[in-house]
């Protein structure tokens, strides 16, 4: 009797501190992994450089505390042009990790060589990542009718994430150039560089631009509690930071920097560059965002 008394206590001691110990553990990973943080970039190029080097500052960031890096295009001033610039690229944002993800500007893509993309990257100029109910569609902008497949195969994409997304989701589209800028909000024109309001959203109407053919997908999906956020990386000569929400309370975001043009301390001092960054609170499913300066996050490595 005494024996199976004895047995019983240990066995559930042994239960307990497997519990405590499960518990312990989870708490620690809590800590850890409780808010994540996604950073965007946009227009990152350093002048002076030949085209193949981004701004100092951004190359000497540390990325270790971001889960998400979205290049928001204009990388570098002639990213594809030669081999070793896309390797360079590589280097400081390592471009095979899938929650890396390049929206393709105009100086990205001008010299064409899609190749070395797909070699770095491992996808397509459009694609999709999702974790922890965030959802990242990263679009090419540049596409045009003139590579109809690809366009017809982006849109279908954002479509087939729009419809299928769960509800209580986050969902991101980011791009380089102002697909939006025709969009019920804000007129001001100083906030990005050039209005694609010609862009063609696919191949099956010249009509079908971002107003008539992606935000109604992006109004269904936040119709169904999606929370959906818009951001571009086409801009920072003149603004380094905007933000506005639609009547329909879908979040438009424009994000770049320029300052390695200007020699001028009082000019770089007058409009510091930003970086666009958001915290992800796990246990609320919260997102928030906020514009920081660049001196100051490198200040606080």
């Amino acid at each position: 009797m005494f024996q199976k008394f004895f047995f019983l206590i240990s066995l559930l001691s042994l239960l307990g501190f497997s519990s405590y110990a499960q518990s312990l553990n989870s708490v620690v990973e809590k800590s850890i992994d409780d808010t994540l943080q996604y950073i965007f970039l946009g227009h990152t190029y350093r002048t002076g450089t030949g085209g193949t080097r981004v701004d100092l500052r951004v190359e000497t960031l540390d990325y270790s505390n971001y889960e998400r890096i979205w290049l928001g295009g204009d990388i570098c001033s002639e990213a594809m042009l030669e081999y070793s610039t896309m390797a360079y690229i590589d280097s400081v944002f390592d471009l095979s990790l899938p929650s890396t993800q390049y929206a393709l500007g105009n100086h990205d893509i001008r010299n064409g060589n899609m190749t070395y993309y797909r070699e770095f990257t491992g996808r397509e100029s459009y694609n999709v990542y999702s974790s922890k109910g965030a959802v990242t569609i990263c679009v090419n902008s540049q596409l045009n009718p003139s590579l109809c497949e690809e366009l017809n195969n982006q849109f279908n994409m954002i479509k087939n994430v729009c419809d299928t997304i769960s509800p209580n989701s986050h969902l991101f589209l980011i791009m380089h150039s102002n697909l939006f800028a025709e969009m019920p909000i804000s007129k001001a024109t100083n906030y990005y560089h050039t209005n694609y309001r010609h862009w063609n959203a696919n191949c099956s109407s010249s009509d079908a631009n971002f107003e008539t053919a992606i935000y109604p997908l992006l109004l269904s999906a936040k119709n169904r509690g999606v929370k959906v956020y818009c951001i571009m990386g086409d801009s920072g000569s003149k603004v380094k930071a905007y933000y506005e929400p639609s009547v329909d309370s879908i979040h438009f975001f424009a994000s770049g920097i320029y300052n390695s043009k200007y020699t001028d301390p009082a000019e770089i001092a007058a409009k510091p560059d930003k970086l666009l960054i958001f915290e992800h609170l796990l246990n609320t499913n919260e997102m928030v965002w906020k514009f920081h300066d660049l001196d100051s996050l490198l200040n606080a490595q």
